[in-house]
């Protein structure tokens, strides 16, 4: 397929199968074509906004990025819906049809062994949280150490017991980091054992994860298809069995399969 329309390649994602055009798709001049039986899902795009100066500019605007990323990833999910993909990053470009053609040709071999292996799988992400204030309001429950000190200081005289409240508050937190390993190690083997692959990702800062609780475990696995259900599940069990904890799970998906594309170049 074409367009008459001519200027800078913009790339959503590459496939082994067409994709199927959507209604919305001709509106924003998307269409694909074939390089050796590989269909890379496209549009053409205006230097004005797209080129190595004009991009870098645009990506400052947070307006501008914040638009511009979602639809990226609505075009590539769209693909996704009957479509095993090899996304692109947002803003990959290329300057002429021909380079396109070149590149895609001289990695045909790796997209279709990239393409082979994500074949009914799909990318979800995992977020545990866990609530700080019920695991102290649990903690004689959850640490030995903590209820040991808990009853010493029960029969101390008050001056004696002042001084193993302040003890009683540091063993209290390295015993909220010792549960904190103990559970994310558990709820990750868990959930691992239903995956084929993971990524671990950095621990974010309540700040920056969008919940006021601890982050325990940020994680992406990759999935197949059949095993989504029991994956949601076992998340929901593994939340009512850790009530105690406060113990929230995020599972979100699927994603575009970004954290398991293996590719040299």
């Amino acid at each position: 397929m074409g367009n008459d329309q001519k200027g800078l390649i913009y790339i959503y994602c590459i496939t082994s199968e067409k994709p199927i055009i959507l209604s919305s798709w001709n509106e924003e001049g998307i269409f694909y074509f074939e390089v050796d039986k590989l269909f890379v899902t496209m549009k053409y795009v205006s230097e004005n906004e797209y080129s190595e100066t004009n991009i870098k500019n645009n990506i400052a605007n947070e307006a501008w990025l914040d638009v511009n990323v979602r639809k990226h990833l609505k075009v590539i999910c769209d693909v996704m819906q009957t479509n095993t993909v090899i996304p692109f990053n947002f803003g990959t470009i290329y300057k002429s049809e021909e380079s396109l053609r070149s590149f895609v040709a001289t990695y045909c071999a790796d997209f279709n062994d990239v393409l082979l292996h994500l074949d009914n799988k799909q990318e979800w992400s995992a977020k545990a949280f866990c609530d700080k204030e019920k695991i102290i309001e649990n903690i004689s429950l959850l640490s030995q150490n903590v209820f040991d000190i808990d009853l010493q200081i029960k029969s101390s005289s008050p001056g004696k017991a002042y001084i193993l409240n302040k003890k009683k508050q540091d063993i209290i937190a390295k015993e909220i980091n010792s549960i904190y390993n103990n559970i994310s190690k558990r709820v990750f083997t868990c959930l691992n054992e239903l995956s084929e692959e993971y990524r671990l990702h950095a621990i974010l800062p309540g700040e920056l994860s969008e919940n006021n609780n601890d982050m325990i475990i940020n994680a992406t696995f990759l999935i197949k298809k059949e095993q989504i259900d029991n994956f949601i599940k076992l998340a929901d069990n593994l939340i009512v069995e850790h009530e105690n904890i406060g113990l929230f799970l995020e599972i979100k998906g699927p994603w575009p399969p970004y954290s398991f594309i293996n590719l040299s170049n």
